[in-house]
């Protein structure tokens, strides 16, 4: 029984929600959404859902163990080269960019010798936070929002919702299997997962929603950043301007919290086989 199970359901929710957010929440809505790219994402929504519960029973055994390796470097790069795009982009145009990866680098090579209860620990305090930030933002910018930016007047033909769909299955679909994995070999229950993924997936739905009703969905897909955008509107009065730096860290926390459980599930589902293999070697 793993030594992080009792008590820590909160914090594993929570850290659910930072890693369903990942980098997704920092370049979402994708470049070809459309007036039906909500709708794909309340069905990537519940396939979701439903495929992370179905990969919570995948054993860790020879035939799984390297396509769970590189699903977890795939989440692992993929945030980490997301989150640095960006402040080089967004914050840090003219440094170099060894700079801005090295930090970057030394943080992921720091997390690789945590333990798993270091970053749930982590994750309670910055989740609690991030979602505080994430409905701060909604809230105050909920006066400007056009509610026809998300309407539709008729059905997409399947190849259209295909083509808006997709994007979600990358963002979204491949990182809830590895954190049902990430759940499994932590021994946490599955109506902890499904609770911590839907839960992300509404924070991640609210991101959306912020630009694409701000700015609607044709100025929204335009937009590198949509949803720092959005946060870049939101002052007040001529003392607290620029709260979009709130949403740095939101951006830092997610990241953190994906590249370290991708990191995790390949040092713990290596040990797992290992102990499984020393086991029938004894037999």
């Amino acid at each position: 029984m793993s030594a992080i199970k009792k008590g820590y359901t909160a914090h594993f929710i929570l850290l659910s929600l930072l890693f369903v957010l990942g980098n997704a929440c920092i370049t979402a809505p994708a470049k070809i959404a459309d007036e039906y790219n909500f709708l794909a994402f309340l069905a990537a929504f519940v396939i979701t859902v439903a495929a992370g519960f179905c990969a919570y029973f995948i054993p860790v055994n020879k035939i799984t163990l390297l396509p769970i390796w590189l699903l977890g470097l795939y989440c692992t790069a993929d945030a980490f080269i997301t989150f640095a795009v960006f402040i080089g982009q967004n914050l840090l145009p003219n440094s170099p960019r060894f700079l801005i990866i090295l930090p970057l680098a030394v943080l992921l090579g720091y997390m690789a010798f945590l333990k798993g209860n270091a970053i749930l620990k982590f994750s309670l305090i910055s989740g609690v936070f991030s979602l505080a930030v994430i409905v701060f933002f909604f809230c105050s910018t909920a006066k400007n929002f056009n509610i026809k930016n998300i309407f539709i007047y008729s059905l997409p033909n399947a190849t259209n919702f295909c083509e808006q769909i997709i994007p979600y299955f990358k963002s979204l679909l491949l990182p809830a299997l590895l954190l049902a994995i990430f759940a499994r070999l932590e021994d946490m229950k599955k109506s902890a997962l499904i609770t911590g993924l839907s839960l992300g997936l509404l924070c991640f739905g609210l991101c959306i929603l912020n630009s694409v009703l701000l700015f609607g969905i044709k100025l929204s897909s335009a937009l590198d950043y949509p949803y720092s955008a959005a946060g870049s509107v939101v002052t007040y009065g001529y003392l607290f301007t620029r709260l979009d730096g709130f949403l740095y860290f939101v951006y830092l926390a997610t990241t953190v919290v994906k590249c370290a459980v991708g990191i995790l599930v390949i040092k713990k589902s290596r040990k797992k086989m290992g102990d499984v293999l020393s086991g029938e070697f004894m037999l």
